[in-house]
Formats: structure tokens, sequence, C-alpha cells
């Protein structure tokens, strides 16, 4: 008996997603094949064009309307990854239509949103799953740590993500005091850091020491002007407590380009009653130093991409891992889901508890560190 072959909508390639980096792994798996790429007909002309490129590239039709596109033949499976503030609506319409869920980072810009699409999914009994946080090389190490136990019972985590992208430059004189609040996540040439890099590190405190009771947020030194200019983070920091009386801590950040010989730190640091742990999200790696490459290296940004949303930093090694970020692993998950008619390890249910408690970190970091406590209120 031949094995289903699911067929892929790929809804939007805008600049604050990663649909491009999605691509390559449509097209490795057997299972799986690309049938179309849709966006909604309010898009700004370059991303219209930008989405009629990739079709043209990938030999499958355009359809600029989502309800056209729900309606092709052969659409199983949607890929979302437009910007924050638009994916819980897309994906809303998207299960309604009963199609299965495959979502780039954030099921939406509010826990409200979040909510309502969660309801939507529990009710349409699609798929769901954010590849991006639950099968990196590090958190499966982090598992693995766990499962054995040596470390004893859980006391404490700290975890910090960076992306050595974009090119940092002198802050013109000190920024007023004083942080954008959450609710308006995308900007047109910067990403709030904290949401954008420390996500993947909250994901992992989320998993290791289960519900969070608070939290407390610090953002506010900046390394790049357009953040300083509007009062957004290229730089947070995070203190959770867990309902079991763990702790954690946690930072994320865009640092700049060439600051970190692997594009950026990614580790973890597990401590138990027994023992400790520290786990390297990059290593095992092959690491290269010659002198020339250090001394006579271009570490300019693209023009077109000053902060490197769709350009990566130049490195120094390599991961030996074959999968590290384990976007592969994910798409692996979805399938097996689809065949076993079970829900992928991280749902749109994760998802909106990574919302809420990423929400309460600015939400505290606004008000200068003040504890914020876990749930949140509704409204937010």
């Amino acid at each position: 008996m031949t094995p289903n072959t699911y067929g892929v909508l790929l809804l939007s390639f805008s600049p604050h997603g990663h649909q491009r980096n999605f691509v390559p792994l449509f097209q490795r798996h057997p299972r799986v094949s690309i049938v179309g790429v849709a966006d909604e007909p309010d898009i700004p002309l370059a991303l219209q064009a930008l989405n009629r490129q990739w079709a043209t590239q990938l030999g499958v039709p355009y359809l600029p309307s989502l309800d056209q596109a729900l309606a092709l033949h052969g659409v199983e499976v949607v890929s979302i990854a437009h910007q924050q503030e638009r994916n819980a609506g897309l994906a809303l319409r998207c299960a309604l239509a009963g199609k299965h869920l495959w979502i780039d980072k954030y099921i939406g810009a509010t826990l409200t949103q979040c909510d309502q699409l969660a309801e939507a999914v529990r009710q349409a009994k699609v798929k769901t799953i954010l590849p991006s946080y639950a099968y990196s090389q590090l958190l499966e190490q982090c598992r693995q740590l766990l499962a054995e136990a040596e470390l004893g019972p859980l006391m404490g985590v700290h975890v910090e993500a960076m992306f050595s992208k974009g090119w940092p430059r002198p802050v013109p004189s000190p920024p007023a005091p004083g942080l954008e609040a959450p609710g308006r996540w995308t900007y047109p040439q910067l990403k709030r850091e904290l949401l954008t890099v420390g996500a993947y590190a909250a994901a992992l405190v989320l998993e290791c020491l289960g519900p969070l009771t608070w939290v407390q947020g610090r953002a506010g030194a900046y390394f790049f002007s357009e953040h300083a200019a509007t009062h957004t983070d290229d730089f947070g920091m995070m203190t959770l407590g867990s309902a079991g009386g763990g702790l954690a801590t946690l930072c994320g950040a865009r640092i700049g380009v060439a600051t970190h010989p692997l594009g950026g730190p990614l580790k973890a640091h597990l401590v138990g009653s027994r023992a400790t742990a520290y786990v390297d999200g990059k290593r095992p790696a092959l690491d290269t130093f010659l002198r020339s490459r250090i001394t006579g290296a271009q570490y300019q940004p693209p023009a077109k991409d000053p902060m490197q949303w769709a350009s990566g930093s130049p490195v120094l090694g390599a991961s030996l891992a074959a999968d590290p970020t384990g976007l592969y692993a994910g798409l692996e998950d979805l399938v097996a889901a689809l065949d076993e008619d079970r829900q992928p390890r991280y749902t749109v249910h994760h998802g909106r508890q990574l919302i809420e408690v990423l929400t309460a970190g600015y939400l505290s970091a606004a008000a200068q560190g003040a504890l914020v406590s876990l749930p949140l209120e509704p409204g937010h």
C-alpha cells in the first residue's frame, strides 16, 4: 500500500516569517508536496511580487485570495508564515476549512486571538504544529539529561539564546526610559528580540519546569539605534518561577554580526539537587579559524537586509548535528501525526502558553521589572 502524500499550501513569504526556510524541508520529504503559494489581496505590492516569484520558482500556482487557495485541490496542510498580527486570523480560517496547520513560531499577537484559534482547532479536530520550539538539538539533549535522572529533581534553569545578526551602531544619545508595552510586535525595520529570540528559551523553560506562576522582565540596554528610537528591545531578560518552586532565568537578544563563531550562543544550564549540566545547542561542531578569514572578512550585512532577517551570519564553524534546529524532525512528527490521527508534540495549545509567558515578561519590563503573576487576567 502506497503511503499518502500530503499537499502543503505555503501562505505568505512575508519577510517577518521563515517560509523560505521551510521550502527545502517540504521539498526533501518524500511524503510532502508543495501545491501552491497564497496570500491575501491587501498585502503590499512588494510582498505580492515576492510571493509570485516563489510560486514561479516552485512551479506551483499563486493564489492572491485565501478562500480561493483553500478550495485548491490537494491542500491538506497550510504552512503559515505571515507577520504575527495576522497569523491567528489566517490560521483560524484554515482550521475552519478543515486544514491542518504548520505555523511559524507564533499563533497570534494577543491571548484573545490565541484562545480563539485554540478553540477553533479543538472544534475542527485538525492537527497543528509549531515546529520551531520542540525539536532542536538543545531541547533534545536537555530532555535526555532530565530523563536519565542523574541531576536529581530540577531546581533551576538558565537559557541563553542570541543571534549574531545586524550591524550594531552607536545610539546617538541615551534613550528616554521606558519600553514599548506588548501588543505591537511587527515593525518595518526591526524585530522585538525578547519575543523573536527569547521565545526559544522560554519554550525550553516551560518544558523543563512546567507551569509558571510569576515572571519578571528587563529590557532597554541597546545594541541597535533602531530599537532605541522606538523603545523596543534588542536585548531582554526574564526571571521565572514555577508552580513546583523551580527558578529559571533566560535572555534573548540580537547581539550583532560576527560576535560569535557559530552565529550566536544557544545554551542551557540545568541545576539539579545532585548535579548540574551545561548543554550547548551548537555543539558538537567543526571549527575553522584561519587568520585571513578573521582579519579580512567583510561582515557588513546586505544593504537590502540590514537586520539580516533573510540572511545568515558569517560563521567560523558548522554544527555536526544532522538537524540542529529540529525542523525536519518536526515535519516527520507532523506526517506521523497525520498518519496516526494524533497531535504532534508541540501544538497551538503550547503556543498559547508561550505567548502568555512572553506577554507577561513584556508587561513586567515595561513596568521596570515589576513582578507579574500568571495566569494573566483576560484581555491581554
